[in-house]
């Protein structure tokens, strides 16, 4: 990471968390999360920070799992018209699957899926 001072807040960047839940994880050392930060411009060391403290905040304390984090670069920016056209994340977020040589083909889904996303 260098230490830019350009401001990251004026750009996006994202999270793919992929929860490789392990069938019998009590065997074989708990459960593995994989965090992608999906970004298309190399982030400043106070941002890079901020994104390793957040994961901490969010997958640290979990019981009997561990989590590592990995940058994917992309070309651009990740660009859809919200709220018209939900189902553009999906599609972006296959391609990254597939980027990656993750097997996991997503479900399904319809604009009307995207209706019950809480962050509560």
């Amino acid at each position: 990471m260098s230490g830019k001072a350009e401001l990251d807040y004026e750009r996006s960047a994202f999270l793919l968390v992929l929860d490789e839940r392990l069938v019998d994880f009590d065997s074989q050392g708990g459960n593995l999360i994989s965090v992608f930060l999906v970004t298309h411009f190399e982030l400043s060391d106070q941002s890079y920070k901020n994104v390793l403290s957040f994961n901490d905040d969010l997958l640290g304390m979990k019981h009997n799992c561990s989590y590592a984090m990995d940058i994917l670069s992309v070309k651009e920016e990740f660009d859809f018209d919200f709220p018209f056209n939900m189902l553009a994340i999906k599609s972006y977020v296959q391609e990254l699957i597939k980027m990656l040589g993750i097997d996991i083909t997503l479900p399904e889904m319809k604009e009307r899926d995207f209706d019950k996303l809480s962050q509560d």
